[in-house]
């Protein structure tokens, strides 16, 4: 939650702000524009203020939006604001269309007289809970970059932003959910589907067919694979009918089966559990709940030389989760296999 009257807080740029912080912090400049919680003198946690003065909503998103250019879940996924440490949301408890359609709602083809009370139905509604966990990261920077304020705000979004990209991510595909988000391919994600590899070496083709027949077909459009950069060797050499490789894979659009494919370090290394997966964190099937982001700054961190250095430590506190709106894999409409917005390929055998 923002506190500030505007966006920007007062303040004209990023850089600005956090020039501005530093010295707060030092006790060379007393600034009415920050806002901070209980704790503002030391880079302390107080229940509330999480240590640090909270930043504008502008510069926050800024941090943010250069996180997005790296990211594979935030920029794909649905993300809300979470004004408390709390964010519950309603949601269709849908686990069968072989009977009903999301969550029991019905609907029966009648003639103009006809009776209209058979298409009465209560669809199913359920509630899911986002509750945003402490996220905190840091790093030196030397005081010379404050000069400028236009380099000193992009060279630490690129820093936040480049870190914060990849943590989250990591997190957003295996967190546990135990203080942290809960991973959309994580085992304990039931919406999960692991499939079972052919035994073919690390990769067969089949594999890739036997995954891409369990994503759900509204996923089609938005789902991208996700595979260990040493899955691409294991695609060329894999079987396949001649006359079909060429448009199953395509390297120079990065596209697998028409859905495009990112090589991760993420992924999970080859033959085990999550080196490629084929997920659609868009459609709401991934949920972010962002709280507030504070920034805090100090050249007296104990153990350190700081001071002496002309370099000040900044710490970044973020509260956020995330995790799958999915609990359970679908029955199709039509069809035996169950269906997903995440699927995985089992460990080799």
């Amino acid at each position: 939650m923002n506190r500030y009257e505007n966006k920007t807080g007062g303040f004209k740029s990023l850089g600005q702000f956090l020039v501005t912080v530093r010295k707060y912090y030092d006790g060379d400049h007393k600034d009415n524009r920050l806002i901070f919680g209980k704790t503002v003198g030391h880079m302390v946690e107080g229940e509330d203020s999480q240590g640090g003065a909270l930043v504008p909503e502008q510069w926050a998103d800024e941090i943010y939006y250069a996180a997005l250019e790296n990211s594979i879940v935030r920029s794909r996924a649905t993300v809300l604001p979470a004004k408390s440490d709390s964010l519950k949301i309603r949601k269709f408890v849908e686990t069968d269309r072989s009977s009903n359609l999301f969550g029991g709602v019905t609907f029966t083809w009648t003639e103009e007289l006809g009776d209209k009370t058979a298409a009465i139905s209560k669809p199913a509604l359920g509630e899911l809970e986002l509750n945003p966990h402490k996220l905190v990261g840091g790093c030196w920077v030397t005081n010379e970059l404050e000069d400028d304020y236009g380099k000193f705000g992009d060279f630490m979004k690129l820093v936040f932003g480049l870190a914060l990209a990849f943590v989250e991510d990591d997190a957003f595909l295996w967190g546990t959910g135990a203080g942290t988000p809960l991973g959309a391919i994580h085992a304990s994600n039931g919406s999960l589907i692991p499939v079972t590899r052919s035994g073919v070496g690390f990769l067969d083709w089949t594999d890739i067919a036997h995954m891409a027949e369990r994503l759900l077909p509204r996923s089609w459009e938005t789902a991208v694979w996700l595979i260990n950069p040493g899955a691409i060797d294991e695609l060329l050499e894999a079987t396949a009918p001649v006359a079909n490789q060429a448009t199953i894979l395509d390297l120079s659009e990065r596209k697998l089966w028409g859905i495009p494919f990112i090589p991760t370090e993420k992924c999970q290394a080859m033959g085990t559990q999550g080196d490629i997966a084929l997920c659609d964190f868009g459609h709401g099937h991934y949920l972010i709940a962002d709280r507030e982001m504070r920034i805090a700054a100090s050249r007296h961190v104990p153990g350190s030389y700081g001071f002496t250095t002309d370099e000040t430590f900044w710490k970044i506190v973020l509260r956020v989760d995330g995790q799958p709106l999915m609990t359970v894999p679908i029955t199709p409409y039509r069809g035996a296999n169950t269906l997903s917005a995440f699927i995985v390929l089992t460990t080799t055998s």
